[in-house]
């Protein structure tokens, strides 16, 4: 039988395997945006075969077999055997609950379903194919890497504000993204395996769980809370809709919710009695793209007709060397997190401070 257990980010499936002396090879897992299929020695496998309830990154998931040594009674004969459980780990393309495993409505499943097509153009941008290709999972530990390798993410890729509101029991520290860059981050790596958040009864750090050392926000706060009554959620919030790359998308934030000690209750005059912040994302960055873009695509393209007139390169290049970068503003009264040689923002000892 076929257990099964989520979290927001991802879905776990585990179901023992009956044949004996099974090796990888004989296992095939492979999964579409939408469907998952398993075949053990070229047969389907009951019970983990069909449409998923919601939709997956395939990129992301992964499997692997355990084997467990065993007893088992055999016309009356004791004799050891190995039993072997299949592990499926499926990465949620969306931050939500599942009411079920499987998709059981009569209807096509909406992720493969295709638009109609009014015109070629529209029938040449269909991507149904593309969303409902069956493709092997991962063997082992999932992979979470960015192409180039290197660092994941830093919190000035995805981060364009930072508040805060409160009232007499609570306090909620809000950190905003700008949805194109977080829409990137989450096809590399689950949302709960982004962010992270320690809570102390005096202080709270934010921080990209790749890059603990510089985080997003890390502060003492004013009064005491109360860490085991504190929650965090994903929220829609259009405050700092105007900072995105693209105004008209919503506007996504990590809320945390501080619960107040019953002696720290009241409206605190400053939310933080010391607060270090990492640098927000630039907002002047699409000049910069802009303008570098013009000039390799100029030193690119052979065609005379197409290149910059000398006029229009020098001033691009003078546009480039002039260019400096442009930053948002932090949250009134926090300080910019300190910038080391060895380490780049990090925090230090806090007496520094």
């Amino acid at each position: 039988s076929v257990q099964w257990q989520q979290t927001m980010g991802s879905m776990t499936l585990t179901c023992p395997l009956v044949q004996g002396n099974l090796k990888e090879e004989d296992v095939v897992v492979q999964a579409s945006m939408c469907q998952l299929q398993v075949l053990v020695q070229n047969k389907p496998l009951a019970g983990l075969n069909g449409m998923l309830y919601g939709t997956v990154l395939p990129k992301l998931c992964a499997w692997r077999l355990e084997r467990v040594a065993a007893r088992r009674m055999t016309r009356g004969i004791d004799e050891a055997y190995q039993r072997t459980t299949l592990h499926i780990q499926l990465a949620k393309r969306g931050h939500r609950s599942w009411p079920q495993l499987w998709y059981a409505k009569e209807m096509k499943h909406p992720a493969a379903r295709s638009g109609y097509a009014w015109t070629p153009a529209m029938e040449a941008a269909q991507d149904t194919a593309e969303r409902t290709e069956l493709v092997p999972l991962h063997q082992g530990v999932p992979q979470r890497e960015r192409e180039g390798g290197g660092l994941l993410f830093a919190p000035d890729d995805l981060c364009i504000a930072v508040d805060t509101l409160q009232d007499a029991k609570s306090m909620t520290l809000r950190v905003h993204f700008d949805a194109e860059a977080l829409e990137v981050a989450q096809r590399i790596v689950p949302l709960e395996e982004l962010l992270a958040a320690d809570v102390l009864e005096d202080r709270v750090s934010i921080f990209l769980q790749c890059d603990p050392q510089n985080p997003i926000l890390w502060a003492t706060l004013s009064g005491r809370c109360d860490p085991k009554e504190s929650s965090w959620s994903m929220s829609t919030c259009d405050r700092f809709r105007d900072r995105q790359q693209n105004s008209g998308a919503p506007g996504h934030a990590l809320a945390i919710v501080l619960t107040k000690q019953k002696e720290s209750r009241g409206v605190w005059e400053q939310p933080f009695a010391l607060c270090l912040q990492h640098p927000l994302m630039l907002k002047n960055y699409d000049e910069l793209a802009d303008v570098s873009e013009a000039l390799r695509a100029d030193q690119e393209d052979a065609t005379q007709s197409a290149r910059l007139s000398p006029e229009q390169r020098k001033d691009l290049q003078r546009r480039l060397a002039e260019w400096s970068e442009e930053r948002f503003e932090l949250m009134p009264g926090a300080k910019l997190l300190p910038r080391s040689p060895e380490v780049g923002w990090a925090l230090r000892d806090e007496e520094e401070y």
